[in-house]
């Protein structure tokens, strides 16, 4: 029995891993920057809009494109496919841990990863904040699969 558990625990740790990486991408949905404007006040934009820019009215643009955001909301992503893919490598479990925890912390750093056209004061959401929480967590998983599990 407790040899079956020692066999499953990495492919649940792999799983979990996986899930949290999807979980940290699909944040990109969710409120990521509260930029305060002189003129509009606090304003929340979601990760997409601050990933890809933003614009009001067709002309007024307010966030141009951002690689460092796009790799914020991508890396976790690829790390969990990495986490797949490569779930009997150890190299991949590594590649796979150290895209997540990169993505994570990228995530925390969204204010200054960003790119506005105004001068106003950028602050971070819950989306950013959760996205960084749930990649470094899988990050943390995966790596342990390396560190406990090492064949």
């Amino acid at each position: 029995m407790k040899a079956k558990i020692k066999g499953l625990m990495p492919w649940i740790l792999t799983l979990s891993a996986t899930a949290l990486g999807i979980a940290a991408f699909f944040l990109i949905f969710a409120p990521s920057v509260k930029y305060g404007f002189p003129i509009l006040g606090k304003t929340s934009f979601n990760g997409l809009s601050v990933t890809l820019g933003h614009t009001i009215n067709k002309t007024t643009v307010v966030f141009h494109a951002s690689a460092g955001m796009i790799l914020a909301y991508l890396l976790p992503l690829l790390g969990a496919s990495v986490a797949v893919v490569g779930k009997e490598s150890f190299i991949a479990r590594i590649v796979a841990s150290a895209l997540l925890l990169t993505g994570g912390a990228l995530s925390f750093a969204a204010t200054s990863l960003i790119q506005p056209n105004f001068i106003g004061q950028a602050s971070l959401g819950l989306g950013s904040i959760f996205s960084g929480v749930t990649a470094i967590l899988g990050g943390v998983a995966e790596g342990a699969t390396c560190v406990l599990y090492r064949k």
